[in-house]
């Protein structure tokens, strides 16, 4: 990080200056003031953006499938329409009718050109992943944003140019830096993605771009660039930022070739951002805050057990390799949990294999009940198990009788006889009953609430 000084006044032929650098040459808006508060910190920053990027396969997943059925359902009822009319017109004496007939014919016929050139699936596809990166573009700025804000001496890497007439509207210092910050950030967003990493890189004196998936994220910020600026039409910068990055591009991908999306590629792309932003926020927080490393590795867990939850298994196995690669981690306990939620995951893919190669680099015979149990479990030994559950009683550490209705540690074993023997045991009723009883008390919860919205 270089170390320069505030921004200061200099003599200039026409007006004087401050902090001179050269800008790009064509005029741009100046972005609105940050809407990150400065209360607001990294983590609320990747959750907003995890959220947006939720939101984008939510829609994919809902309005995708939609799309092709309702495409397939207007092409069964367009040509049941052409043969109705054809068959109307093959009966029908009274010309009166056939003239109202062949009104309809040709109707239809102007409907099925129109369908035929319809392409509503594609225009989903492209929409849903252009905004993909829209959401990411938001999240880079935010990030810089709170990081400048929670590290003041930031400010000192910014080198932007001003006049002092404009720098005299501005009420307070305060202002004056805001206007500067807003200008870099939107400095940050002009650039490719290749040259906002580098450029983050010399800011904040940390290597970002050595990961496995690098290329590919790239591949795919340029076919972004394709479909927003030309439908997807191979470029010649595609094509050379591609192999800069060191993408290998499947088939024979040639200029003026017309690329596609699909729902897998829309998937995996969602997937892929999310592992990059958290990376990217997770590595700058940590570089910029290291009093906070302990909440940061706390957050880091507590994505991937959201992930677990939802059954996203590609991203928590993702993120758990990363965590697991961190150059530092706050305790052997967080260190262990990153680890078995690594393993929850490849076990739900039936990488069990795997799954116990990661536990077995660690040992656990000097552990908790806790830690002792979730290894019993993740080893398919069902019976020590159990017996480790009646030695942990009602509440260990980690783990309370509400973590067997709700952790994935438990998704498979909580259906065992092993399972309903030691939960009986353990509180003196069944699993069953307990179950029940929490039902119920949802239930409540959503009438209440269905209650409150009617009221209001």
């Amino acid at each position: 990080m270089s170390d320069q000084g505030e921004a200061k006044t200099k003599p200039d032929t026409s007006e004087t200056k401050v902090a001179e650098e050269s800008e790009p040459s064509e005029a741009v808006e100046e972005s609105e003031p940050s809407e990150v508060a400065e209360a607001i910190g990294v983590k609320e920053v990747i959750e907003t953006f995890l959220h947006r990027i939720l939101d984008i396969e939510d829609c994919a997943k809902e309005y995708l499938f939609a799309a092709v059925k309702a495409y397939n359902d207007n092409a069964e009822k367009l040509t049941e329409d052409i043969e109705r009319h054809q068959g109307a017109l093959e009966d029908e004496k009274d010309e009166t009718v056939r003239v109202l007939t062949l009104k309809e014919l040709r109707k239809t016929l102007r409907e099925i050109e129109r369908h035929n050139k319809s392409s509503r699936v594609t225009t989903l596809e492209k929409s849903l992943f252009i905004n993909l990166f829209s959401v990411f573009d938001k999240f880079v700025g935010d990030l810089v944003a709170v990081l400048y804000g929670k590290q003041p001496d930031l400010y000192k890497n910014i080198n932007k140019e001003i006049s002092l007439s404009e720098a005299l509207k501005y009420g307070s210092m305060e202002e004056l830096r805001q206007v500067f910050l807003d200008r870099e950030i939107e400095s940050i967003r002009r650039k490719s993605y290749l040259e906002q990493f580098k450029d983050l890189e010399n800011k904040f004196s940390i290597k970002l771009t050595q990961f496995p998936e690098w290329p590919i994220f790239i591949e795919r910020a340029q076919r972004r660039n394709l479909f927003t600026h030309c439908d997807g039409i191979v470029s010649k910068q595609y094509l050379d930022s591609c192999r800069e990055a060191g993408c290998q591009l499947k088939g024979d991908v040639a200029l003026g070739d017309q690329l596609k999306i699909g729902p897998k590629y829309l998937f995996e792309s969602c997937r892929l951002i999310c592992q990059v932003g958290i990376m990217l926020g997770q590595t700058l927080w940590r570089k910029t805050q290291e009093d906070d490393l302990e909440k940061a590795d706390s957050h880091l867990s507590s994505i991937v057990f959201n992930y677990l939850h939802m059954e996203h298994w590609g991203k928590a196995i993702s993120i758990s390799k990363f965590a697991q690669a961190l150059p530092k981690i706050s305790t052997d306990e967080i260190e262990r949990i990153f680890s078995v939620n690594h393993a929850i995951a490849l076990c739900a893919i039936d990488k069990r294999k795997e799954a116990k190669a990661i536990l077995d680099m660690k040992d656990w015979s000097a552990t908790t009940h806790d830690f002792k149990l979730a290894y019993a479990i993740l080893t398919d030994d069902y019976a020590k198990a159990e017996e480790i559950m009646c030695k942990l009683g009602k509440k260990g550490e980690l783990i309370n009788e509400i973590s067997y209705h709700d952790w994935p540690l438990f998704r498979e074993f909580r259906d065992s006889k092993e399972f309903f023997s030691a939960y009986e045991k353990v509180y003196g009723y069944k699993y069953s009953s307990k179950l029940s009883e929490i039902a119920e008390t949802k239930k409540s919860e959503v009438e209440h609430r269905k209650d409150s919205a009617n009221e209001e």
